[in-house]
């Protein structure tokens, strides 16, 4: 049994589940203390057994179903062992089952909603990374339906210039968004393998003629 779960990013949750180990030592701890109690009570072990649900309830809290179905395991077992050394006899079979039914509905109650809380926050998480990605792939296109209407614009103007005989504007206007174009899918889609960007490459004496 995995008692450490990674968290989704962004997620945020109670220490008792972000903390696994530090609630699996507490929970340890809770059943060593109150079997310890037990152990020194004189008449009022039944009352002391009920605090059996501490550590339950926590494991239930913590690591869902199947930590709930442990820890209501752990507790009735313990019960059972210290109720057995007693040798009193004073606890029937009701008795018997009114314990084990109590700590083993606890745990998988309480277990269970955890596990269905813990479910619906990874939802809610992943819908939301879901509106992100799509915002951002939004904004793209946005910017790069800008891009091609600005270039476009641009080619009909040197187109125009041409048309009239002013080839040298013309080619200052493509130069002028050659370089533009560039800058913007720069900006936009930044290029970078191994460590090195396009700026790098560019500046690579080798790369130039």
């Amino acid at each position: 049994m995995a008692w450490t779960r990674e968290q989704p990013r962004g997620a945020s949750f109670p220490w008792y589940r972000s903390h696994s180990y530090a609630a699996l030592l507490i929970a340890a701890g809770l059943f060593a203390g109150v079997s310890v109690a037990r152990y020194f009570s004189d008449g009022s072990g039944e009352a002391i057994d009920i605090l059996y649900s501490l550590p339950i309830a926590l494991l239930a809290m913590s690591f869902g179903l199947r930590g709930g179905l442990v820890g209501a395991a752990v507790g009735f077992s313990l019960f059972a062992i210290f109720e057995l050394a007693d040798g009193a006899g004073d606890i029937d079979a009701t008795g018997w089952i009114a314990r084990a039914a109590g700590l083993l509905l606890l745990g998988v109650l309480l277990g269970r909603a955890t596990d269905q809380i813990r479910a619906g926050q990874r939802r809610a998480l992943a819908e939301q990374e879901q509106r992100r990605l799509l915002q951002e792939t939004a904004h793209h296109q946005a910017e790069a339906l800008e891009i091609s209407d600005s270039i476009l614009q641009h080619l009909v103007a040197a187109k125009w210039m041409v048309e009239r005989g002013r080839d040298e504007d013309a080619v200052e206007i493509l130069t002028s968004t050659l370089e533009t174009g560039q800058r913007m899918v720069a900006d936009l889609l930044p290029i970078r393998h191994g460590g090195f960007d396009a700026q790098a490459v560019e500046d690579d004496p080798s790369n130039r003629s």
